[in-house]
């Protein structure tokens, strides 16, 4: 076995300064151990090697960067949450609070906050929620709280569950009382529907499926902001500043098009031709994490059918599958099946981002915990200058 590295011979190794493996170390890149003399850092030969590989195989010339992270693991096999598997959790009809207290690691004895007892602007010339609502209600949290800047797991879980609530309560135009529980509240805004049991249990299992998929965009924002210190308001507010893309949280928003158009003309086929001329791409269709399944499509879908069973708008979400199906091998993903859910619960095209946004609250602030241990500062990409070399 080859004798282990030095600083000095690994930086000489890879080609780069001594202060750059340090980097690497605190990016997760190499592992550093430490010589019987307590001082010393050591570097396995193979991880070495192995990054200069990484190296050479970037056509860009530049390193990408791994996170350790101990939150989900996603594959195609399924998603483990917290080493348990989320579609089990589902399974078992667990709550969406109950859900995050898991994901955050809540201690014993950690209590979610009761509903306002009063609702100002609870009228129906509210505006409907939608993702400005969400920030405009996470700036008043801050600038309600504080104690915000306590960045401790205790303290960032008491700050997330009041935010959640307040998400969950923002005033509109449909929602005349506070309710208990954070999903049937939410129900209450986006929709003038009543709503069934089995209707109400595939939202909150939706965002169940939604509060974390590891380091997306958005989760990368939160974790970024995380680093340089920002306040748990502050990383949600960078979450909710990339959520909204239509790449990815308000992905759902064109499939809920997609359906209204397909019942109202009633030729699936023209309608999804139109939708990839203007996007490029078929909506609620394709990942670039799944090859073979997206699992949280498979069980949201299946609760939306089951809840939806006599609704003759169902045979809509089934053409467009089958359409697609019969002409691309492209997976459905949980967008397809959100997109169902809103459109056949009466809510606007837009709220599945909302139902995304205050899912994913969750996820940004437990990768915040995460994040507030490791060293401050660590993203700091590299820039190539592209312009000219001197000035003209």
């Amino acid at each position: 076995m080859e004798q282990q590295l030095t600083t000095a011979e690994a930086a000489a190794r890879l080609g780069v300064k001594r202060q750059t493996i340090y980097a690497y170390v605190s990016r997760g890149l190499l592992t550093r151990s430490v010589a019987s003399d307590g001082r010393t850092s050591l570097f396995d030969p193979a991880d070495v090697e192995r990054l200069r590989q990484g190296s050479r195989a970037n056509t860009e010339g530049e390193l990408h960067t791994l996170i350790s992270t101990r939150i989900t693991r996603v594959s195609d096999d399924g998603i483990l949450v917290r080493g348990h598997d989320l579609m089990d959790l589902v399974g078992a009809r667990m709550g969406f609070t109950e859900a995050v207290d898991l994901l955050w690691e809540a201690s014993p004895g950690e209590h979610w906050p009761d509903p306002p007892a009063m609702l100002p602007n609870q009228e129906p010339s509210a505006p409907p929620v939608s993702l400005d609502l969400l920030r405009i209600v996470t700036a008043q949290c801050s600038l309600d709280d504080p104690l915000r800047h306590d960045l401790s797991p205790h303290a960032v879980r008491a700050a997330g569950r009041s935010l959640l609530t307040a998400m969950a309560h923002t005033p509109s135009e449909h929602a005349a009382e506070a309710t208990a529980d954070v999903s049937g509240a939410l129900w209450d805004r986006l929709t003038g529907e009543t709503g069934t049991d089995r209707q109400k249990a595939a939202l909150e299992a939706a965002m169940v499926l939604l509060m974390d998929h590891g380091l997306a965009g958005s989760t990368f924002a939160a974790r970024i902001a995380a680093s340089v210190r920002a306040d748990p308001y502050s990383v949600v507010s960078a979450g909710l500043g990339v959520v909204g893309g239509t790449l990815h949280g308000a992905a759902s928003s064109a499939v809920h098009e997609l359906f209204a158009e397909v019942a109202e003309t009633g030729q699936p086929a023209q309608a999804i031709g139109e939708a990839r001329r203007r996007s490029g791409t078929i909506p609620g269709f394709g990942h670039s994490v799944y090859q073979r399944q997206d699992p949280r499509y498979r069980r949201l879908m299946a609760l939306v059918i089951e809840g939806w069973s006599d609704d003759t708008r169902l045979q809509h979400v089934h053409r467009v599958r089958d359409v697609v199906s019969e002409r691309s091998d492209a997976i459905p993903n949980i967008d397809l099946a959100l997109g169902a859910l809103t459109w056949l619960s009466g809510m606007r095209a837009d709220a599945g981002e909302v139902i995304f946004a205050v899912a994913r609250t969750a996820g940004w602030l437990a990768h915040a915990m995460e994040e507030y241990e490791e060293p401050a500062l660590r993203f700091r990409p590299r820039a190539r200058w592209m312009g000219p070399s001197t000035a003209g």
